[in-house]
């Protein structure tokens, strides 16, 4: 799993690469303004906003549907959910609007652009882990039965490996709605893999929260979460049928991502079987 930790804070790899570039975009926009023209300073920051909103509004336009039945989850920016496209828009209105007012000093904005770029690009790839780790031969014990399950000898099927804990507040906020993702996607195995808890804390956790879950794995040591290099919890990946890991999310994650993620399991599925 692409992540760094800093501190206490745990960021995945995609997202701290975009902050590094807007901190890098801000800063030369900032040094640039006092020896050319102080509106530069406008723009960074101006384009920064609306580059951040122009890509929520994006992804949230792109699943208009869902978000209208929770209309609050729109501010939710900490479960991921961004826009590419969207977010150039923004930044392309804030160029506008300098070019507008600022002819001159329009041109002098590419460089904190290429700064910033540049920041993400070297981001990017430095944390960048290599080839992802397979599934574990491992088997662990199934809560609600006597049996065992490996995830590697889990084949043919695409499943969602969700790391989680009942003292983790975000996992405890997601965890209802994974269930209804799970009932709701029946050819897909969504495995709940707790981390160092025992069952007693576990089934009281359950028990308290009412929180339906067919599959959960008993992982007293966390092995998956080294195996996976998952800092942080929750920790969701997404792994085709034959093991492979497709794609992972570090921390909460929402509905949305989780239907983006899907479809291209199911994708990739259809590839590697013609």
């Amino acid at each position: 799993m692409n992540a760094v930790a800093i501190g206490p804070f745990a960021f995945s790899a995609d997202r701290l690469s975009v902050i590094a570039g807007l901190i890098v975009f801000m800063i030369a926009g900032s040094l640039l303004a006092a020896r050319v023209d102080n509106r530069l300073d406008r723009f960074t920051t101006v384009a920064t906003l609306l580059g951040v909103a122009g890509a929520r509004a994006g992804h949230v336009l792109a699943h208009a549907e869902s978000f209208l039945q929770e209309p609050l989850r729109v501010l939710a920016i900490w479960q991921g959910g961004f826009s590419a496209t969207g977010g150039f828009i923004g930044v392309f209105l804030a160029a506008v609007i300098l070019w507008r007012n600022a002819p001159k000093a329009a041109p002098w904005a590419l460089l904190p652009l290429a700064a910033g770029l540049f920041v993400w690009v070297v981001v990017t790839t430095l944390t960048d882990g290599g080839a992802a780790p397979r599934a574990p031969e491992t088997s662990y014990a199934v809560l609600s039965s006597d049996e065992t399950l490996a995830i590697a000898e889990r084949k043919g099927r695409p499943a969602v490996l969700n790391l989680w804990a009942s003292w983790c507040p975000p996992c405890r906020r997601e965890m209802p709605m994974m269930a209804e993702m799970a009932g709701s996607n029946p050819d897909v195995d969504f495995l709940f893999a707790n981390q160092g808890e025992s069952r007693g804390v576990i089934a009281a956790y359950l028990s308290q929260t009412g929180v339906d879950l067919e599959t959960i794995l008993l992982d007293p040591f966390s092995d998956l979460s080294r195996h996976y290099g998952a800092i942080g919890l929750p920790a969701t990946l997404f792994i085709n049928p034959d093991g492979t890991l497709a794609a992972t999310h570090l921390g909460e994650i929402s509905r949305e991502t989780i239907a983006e993620r899907l479809a291209g399991l199911s994708s990739e599925g259809r590839k590697r079987t013609e």
